[in-house]
């Protein structure tokens, strides 16, 4: 009997733990979960403001650039913009700073602020028309990140000219110290600058006038601020007066008498009338000397007014012109480099390109400034030497 109720209460255990993991192998059933809401990406800070200029721009319904650029440059730069935004470009060209200049400062003086760009050299910009109270802060109508990019940008620093900011340097050019007719002047037989001041090349160079801006001036300047001082740079401009330097201020005639053989030497040709001659097949080359070149901006200087005519299509002009499309057209068509490495270079001769690892010599806002210094030093001893 004893017996009996044992097995009956071991039976009964076996039930209840069988009973248990039976219970404890079912799963539960899957929690029941709400549906998510769809995930709403949120525009960019700066593409809300981007479209917002644009809508703008496009009720003011264009730009006004002054400028000093070529006729080639200007008919592409309207034509690409007004394909890209459907906003017209009205250019005024100036053929000479000092009209720019006092166009401006004639309509401020009547309250009147007609132009939204400037478009000049960056003599005519930082040493003039800066002091002047002329040239509006850049930095904060810059808007597309491509743009403010640095890395898009030579030397990965985006090309402000000055420490203001009010100007900036699209041409990102080498300016040859020297141009030579290959005819009459062999490959290597010129290795130094102060080359020409040797006697068998007396009355045999012409010199692009450095007491007026432009790239005689820049030639001298860069002298007399980097590569040696100014003492020696106006030293060398008296030897090469004595030997019988002639200076020519018509920029195309410099070039033209190197490419005839009147003058087969010439220092510091005018680098658009240099492509030109070039392109044409001219006998010109850039002689390989010792000393590192001038890199310019020329009249690729770009600034903006203290105020607007039309505010929100200067600034879609400003981002275009500084965009990779901007670059490309403005670059290809003045047949200068961009200051933007990723621009187009088609047509530009290489000549003007700046090289891998090569040194040059940069403008910035202390040597533009002190082109003008020059300018008066050069002017002393040309009268002197006449």
């Amino acid at each position: 009997m004893v017996q009996m109720k044992r097995l009956i209460t071991s039976l009964i255990l076996i039930g209840l733990v069988l009973t248990g993991c039976s219970k404890s192998t079912v799963a539960p059933p899957p929690p029941v979960t709400a549906p998510t809401a769809p995930q709403i990406t949120q525009k960019p800070a700066w593409e809300t403001q981007w479209e917002t200029t644009v809508a703008e721009a496009k009720k003011e319904g264009k730009v006004v650039v002054y400028t000093l650029w070529s006729s080639a440059a200007r008919g592409a730069l309207t034509t690409g913009f007004k394909n890209k935004y459907g906003i017209d470009v009205e250019f005024t060209p100036f053929s000479r700073g000092s009209d720019f200049i006092a166009k401006i400062q004639a309509e401020q003086r009547a309250g009147l602020y007609l132009a939204d760009v400037f478009g000049a050299g960056a003599t005519t910009l930082i040493s003039t028309m800066k002091p002047a109270g002329l040239l509006g802060d850049v930095e904060p109508i810059l808007i597309l990140p491509e743009v403010k990019d640095p890395k898009v940008w030579r030397d990965n620093k985006f090309p402000y000219l000055d420490e203001g900011r009010t100007t900036i340097g699209i041409i990102g050019m080498v300016l040859p110290t020297l141009v030579v007719n290959n005819t009459m002047i062999k490959d290597g037989e010129i290795t130094s600058v102060k080359d020409i001041l040797k006697p068998e090349y007396k009355d045999k160079i012409t010199l692009n006038d450095p007491t007026v801006p432009g790239s005689g001036n820049a030639i001298i300047a860069m002298m007399a601020d980097w590569l040696w001082n100014e003492q020696e740079a106006m030293d060398f401009l008296k030897a090469l007066l004595k030997n019988g330097a002639v200076v020519e201020r018509d920029n195309r005639t410099g070039v033209e008498w190197v490419a005839r053989g009147k003058y087969p030497i010439g220092v510091g040709p005018h680098t658009e009338s240099l492509a030109q001659f070039i392109s044409m097949g001219s006998p010109l080359s850039i002689p390989n000397i010792k000393e590192p070149p001038n890199g310019t901006a020329s009249s690729g200087g770009l600034a903006i007014p203290t105020k607007f005519a039309n505010p929100n299509a200067a600034k879609v002009f400003m981002n275009w012109m500084l965009s990779k499309e901007g670059q490309s057209i403005f670059a290809t068509t003045y047949l200068n480099p961009s200051r933007r490495i990723d621009a187009s270079t088609e047509g530009i001769d290489p000549i003007f390109i700046p090289k891998p690892g090569q040194k040059i010599f940069w403008d910035e806002e202390r040597t533009i400034k002190g082109k003008g210094r020059i300018m008066a030093a050069t002017k002393a001893i040309i009268e002197a030497a006449q």
